[in-house]
């Protein structure tokens, strides 16, 4: 009972302090708001690429059910990387809402996996959402992308494997020094 009574009267001493205030003191926001969202940044597992075969990054762009920010888009960034985590390939681009877009590490007779067989690779796809106004100045918030990464073979066309399951990878944020 007493810990009813002190509810309410808690909720009443708040209203009495909040209430008096008329809507004449609410003002709008006058400037852009700050949203703390991180990119998404997901890997694949290793797998094997010989000769003829073709990587393929997917990005599909989910759906937020929110409303489009006015300039903004989302950046994918598709990176192939060898066993010792070297890039091999690197690519950025725009994708819409409901929309996918695909980069490809094709082999060719010239490199490594031709005459020494398979090489291991894995994939990464980072996305996130950028809003660009009048300045230059770039904000990042967050989208959504549902990865895939398949090996096909160049000649048939034919897929020969399909990954996935990709796994999130932490984002590392530096922290300000207080003084």
């Amino acid at each position: 009972m007493k810990l009813i009574f002190c509810v309410v009267l808690t909720a009443v001493a708040l209203a009495t302090i909040f209430l008096p205030f008329p809507a004449a003191y609410v003002r709008a926001q006058s400037t852009s708001p700050v949203i703390l969202a991180f990119p998404q940044l997901v890997t694949f597992g290793m797998i094997g690429i010989a000769a003829g075969q073709t990587a393929r990054l997917n990005a599909l762009s989910l759906p937020t059910g929110g409303p489009i920010i006015a300039g903004g888009s989302c950046q994918v960034t598709m990176a192939f990387l060898d066993d010792k985590g070297d890039t091999l390939a690197t690519h950025t681009q725009a994708v819409t809402q409901g929309q996918a877009v695909h980069f490809d590490l094709p082999t060719t007779p010239t490199s490594t996996t031709a005459s020494a067989g398979p090489v291991e690779i894995r994939g990464t796809v980072s996305a996130s959402f950028t809003v660009t106004g009048g300045t230059p100045t770039v904000s990042t918030f967050s989208c959504s992308v549902l990865p895939t990464m398949e090996i096909y073979n160049q000649d048939t066309g034919r897929t020969a494997a399909v990954l996935e399951n990709s796994r999130s990878l932490a984002t590392v944020l530096p922290l300000a020094v207080l003084r």
